[in-house]
């Protein structure tokens, strides 16, 4: 009885110190009320809220009269703020405007802020994908697809044209390259990721390799504990062939409270299939040099990634990664050729059978230390990738007599790095600093036998070891500042030295080569309103040449012609300059100029009936273009996206073994368009376009191509099953065409492959949806590297 008066007594006198509130009603940009619309009302100490009802009104009882501050958040966004005098009852009716400008940041108050679809940092272009409801539901090589200035195939990803990108997961880098970054790749889910970052002028901390940028995929974070698992498999049918190429994958995510775990598997057989031809013709005398080509390509593979992660305290996190990747891929070729020269004309018939076994294991390991509460931290790290290949190579040449050969190629490379990366943050500066070391060594083995009534004889003239070291130091500073509410600056400097060495046993001569470079960079953003920014960029890039066009091994491919590497080769440098512009976070205007000297790429030579190619320093060019990215998605059944990348190149060639192409215009064109069938968005009509107007580089002239893809995308069961069904290239116009420029013959070619194809692919994810494992990667750039010795 005498807790009932108590009740009692209390709600009375609830009743009266809450005699004060404040009701109305809202009503949004159409005039219509403004359903669910969160109001917060806040003073120092206490915090007040209510959702309004169907008719858009509200009710907040306070316990006090006094300066409260009102904010409005609808659709996730804060539309109205204002400060108001409570003293006793208060009405209060209020309008939304459309094009409200709204604030992300609420001081004492924590709301859920809908992010921008992209938006300009002062060194990066940010995709957030959990806005994009397109890039929902489908795999991460997809979702790249999506992003502005990025181009993901099946087979590739590059920024605005350019290849070789290097990718990052939660700003480290993957170790990994080619088929098996996309196998990877697509183990992971659109709906794990928060934004995509397409970085085109790299800061100091990254390596000053490459002059494509990089791309960095940003997970959710998520504290939830327990497991999830995935599956996917998937098969593509090509049109009038005899085979089709499939891929399979699992992956495994574990959050404890201490250890998360990562596993992923893949395995899959790629098939390709191609036709081209390379006419050599004399443009002071009648010689040419004709050859058609047919090719297949078919590659078994599987791969498992392994990652794993160990809190030790709130200030301390050690963890590893370990990939590895087998393949053995089978090559086969014919080729017809027709030679006339001063001796005369010759008809030659020339076919290979290549068999390839590539194993590669890469591990990595860190420790990271927070410093502070404001975000310092000291990270080291150590990263050892160990490559073994080889490969049988059975090559006829057929002329009045018949010539067969066997080349057993075998590579051994190995890559070790250290180092250590300190980030300390002050009130309104961040510094960045680290230091790098990178030892390289690669043994390759060339041996050449001729097939004699079936016996294997060795060709000493024509076998060869080839071995090369390479040590590279590393040391960079950078800073980033806010100058006011509207400017920010970054700035660093890099310093690399490289040591290299190249023998060649065979004929007993060797390089070696020593440079040390400065490379700065430099970034400046001015943001005057929320619906414009405005950045400035500088950094100077280096080029390294693969070690294996470094190889002076004479690769016959008949016994008329064959590839050689160069042990002289220089790496290349680039200076980047680029004026960007954001216009209300849908388009995207980037000026840009990047200046090239020493670059290096394959030139032919003819001499007499002998016909081979030689990677050189040859050319420095100059480009100037804009990149256009617009996104769009004002209607509820329609997102599209639309990217332009236009340029003017002029190259100059320094030697006389090749001429400068021509200098000219090009661009680039993709466009993507996402049409959701249903209200739920679940059902997915996709058609798109990508196209290359001709452009030059080089002494290179390239021809046009482009390609249409359609389909369907469904997900069902809350988005834990994804089923798609892609055409590509449905007009089959994807090829390759252009002309080389030489000072006595031009060299026009072609290719065609089996681009058009029918994908059919499922995934299912299963358990908690929320929990993402192991994230974090090592940067290991100089694994890149090694990807152009194709494991010889």
């Amino acid at each position: 009885m005498v807790r009932k008066i108590f009740t009692f007594i209390f709600f009375l006198f609830s009743l009266f110190i809450y005699a004060q509130s404040i009701e109305g009603s809202i009503i949004d940009g159409h005039h219509k009320p403004a359903v669910e619309t969160e109001v917060v009302i806040t003073n120092d100490t206490e915090k007040f809220s209510a959702i309004t009802d169907q008719n858009g009104m509200f009710k907040i009882v306070l316990n006090k009269n006094g300066i409260y501050l009102l904010e409005v958040i609808h659709d996730g966004i804060k539309v109205e703020s204002e400060k108001i005098t409570v003293s006793g009852n208060l009405t209060k009716d209020i309008h939304i405007k459309e094009n409200t400008p709204f604030e992300q940041k609420i001081e004492g108050v924590s709301v859920s802020i809908k992010k921008k679809l992209f938006e300009r940092k002062v060194d990066r272009l940010v995709f957030n994908v959990e806005n994009s409801i397109a890039s929902q539901g489908i795999d991460v090589v997809e979702a790249l697809a999506k992003t502005p200035m990025v181009r993901a195939t099946d087979d590739a990803i590059s920024i605005a044209g350019k290849s070789n990108v290097a990718v990052m997961l939660n700003d480290r880098i993957l170790n990994l390259s080619g088929q098996e970054l996309i196998n990877y790749l697509k183990t992971l889910r659109s709906d794990d990721v928060a934004k995509i970052e397409v970085i085109t002028t790299p800061p100091a901390k990254y390596e000053a390799e490459g002059k494509s940028g990089l791309i960095n995929i940003i997970l959710k974070k998520k504290a939830d504990m327990g497991w999830n698992g995935s599956l996917q498999t998937s098969g593509s049918y090509f049109y009038g062939k005899p085979t089709v190429s499939a891929r399979s994958g699992a992956g495994f995510n574990y959050q404890g409270n201490k250890l998360s775990l990562t596993a992923n598997l893949s395995a899959g057989d790629n098939y390709w299939d191609s036709s081209s031809y390379n006419y050599l013709t004399g443009t002071t005398n009648s010689n040419y040099w004709n050859t058609d080509s047919k090719e297949l390509y078919n590659n078994k593979y599987k791969g498992a990634n392994l990652k794993g992660e160990y809190k030790i305290s709130d200030k301390h996190l050690v963890g590893f990664n370990y990939n590895y990747s087998f393949g053995n891929p089978f090559e086969k070729a014919e080729n017809y050729t027709s030679i006339f020269n001063e001796t005369g004309k010759l008809n030659v018939f020339s076919d290979s059978k290549n068999k390839n076994h590539r194993n590669l294991h890469n591990t990595n390991a860190f420790y990271d230390i927070k410093l502070d509460t404001i975000g310092s931290k000291l990270s080291i790290s150590g990263n050892v990738l160990i490559n073994n290949a080889h490969a049988d190579n059975f090559y006829n040449t057929v002329t009045d007599t018949k010539v067969s050969t066997l080349t057993n190629p075998v590579s051994r490379y190995r890559i070790y790095s250290g180092q250590a990366d300190l980030e300390k943050n002050f009130v309104k500066i961040k510094t960045e600093s680290g230091l790098k070391y990178t030892k390289i060594k690669n043994a390759s083995d060339f041996n050449f036998f001729n097939i004699e009534n079936g016996q294997y004889i060795l060709n000493r003239e024509r076998t060869n070891t080839f071995i090369y070291n390479e040590e590279n130091f590393a040391a960079y500073l950078s800073t980033s500042f806010k100058i006011n509410d509207k400017w920010d600056a970054k700035a660093g400097l890099r310093y690399e030295y490289t040591t290299l060495e190249g023998i060649s046993l065979n004929d007993n001569s060797s390089a070696n080569i020593n440079y040390g470079k400065f490379f700065p960079t430099a970034y400046l953003s001015y943001k005057p309103n929320e619906n414009n920014t405005f950045t400035l960029n500088y950094s100077r890039r280096i080029s390294r040449p693969y070690f294996g066009n470094l190889n002076p091994f004479k690769y016959y491919t008949s016994e008329y012609e064959y590839n050689t590497g160069n042990p002289y080769l220089l790496p290349s440098f680039s200076d980047n300059f680029e004026l960007g512009y954001v216009l209300k976070n849908n388009l995207n205007i980037t000026l840009y100029y990047n200046y090239n000297k020493d670059n290096w790429d394959r030139i032919q030579v003819v001499e007499g009936n002998l016909k081979y190619s030689i990677v050189k320093n040859f050319y420095n060019q100059n480009q100037a273009g804009i990149n256009i990215s617009y996104n769009y998605n004002k209607l509820t059944w329609l997102e599209s996206s639309a990217f332009l990348n236009g340029f003017y190149v002029k190259s100059k060639s320094y030697l006389p073994e090749a001429v400068a192409a021509p200098a000219g215009y090009g661009a680039n064109i993709n466009m993507d368009n996402n049409f959701f069938l249903n209200k739920e968005k679940t059902l997915t009509l996709m058609l798109g376009i990508w196209a290359n107007i001709p452009n030059r580089i080089g002494n290179t002239y390239f021809n046009g191509n482009g390609s249409v893809y359609t389909g369907i995308k469904l997900n069902l069961m809350e988005k834990k099953l994804m089923i798609n069904l892609y055409l590509n290239d449905a007009l089959n116009t994807d090829r390759n065409k252009g002309t080389e420029y030489y000072p006595n013959y031009n060299v026009e070619y072609y290719s065609k492959g089996t681009s058009r194809n029918m994908l059919f692919s499922v995934t299912y994810k299963f358990g908690n949806n929320d929990i993402k494992g192991a994230t974090k990667q090592m940067k290991f750039e100089e694994s890149n590297r090694a990807g152009g010795s194709n494991g010889n």
